[in-house]
């Protein structure tokens, strides 16, 4: 049977945030340092048995590579040998800003990494028909 559990990571130069599927559903994880993502996503791995781990890319509004996301390539380029699973990016664009707005409006101090990544996991879950809203 094909898992159903996913991974996403809003990779970011200082830190990085982390969400996983269950079925249909989003779940933030938690904010890491960058330089400690490798050992907190190996953690995750082996804790969920995701089917793919999903890098947001931050492309520019007009849809060009922009220089984080060159980044995020590098990145994804060093995990590949690191990990045993599928990895995939997934336009991420303004999914940051969103996750701000969504705790300024609500009044409250978020995680705003951790929720950027589950926002990137949502939406890419509802483009593959699999998020029930």
């Amino acid at each position: 049977m094909k898992n159903s559990s996913l991974i996403a990571v809003d990779f970011g130069t200082k830190k990085s945030g982390l969400a996983y599927s269950v079925e249909s559903f989003c779940f933030g994880h938690k904010t890491v340092p960058t330089k400690e993502l490798l050992p907190a996503l190996q953690s995750l791995i082996k804790e969920k048995n995701p089917e793919k781990i999903i890098f947001g890319m931050p492309y520019n509004i007009d849809g060009t590579m922009s220089a984080h996301g060159k980044r995020v390539l590098e990145y994804i380029n060093t995990l590949q040998g690191r990990v045993k699973i599928p990895i995939e990016v997934y336009d991420e664009r303004l999914t940051s800003s969103e996750a701000e707005i969504g705790f300024d409006e609500a009044g409250i101090d978020g995680d705003v990494d951790r929720e950027a990544a589950r926002l990137i996991l949502e939406r890419y879950l509802e483009e593959e028909g699999r998020f029930l809203a």
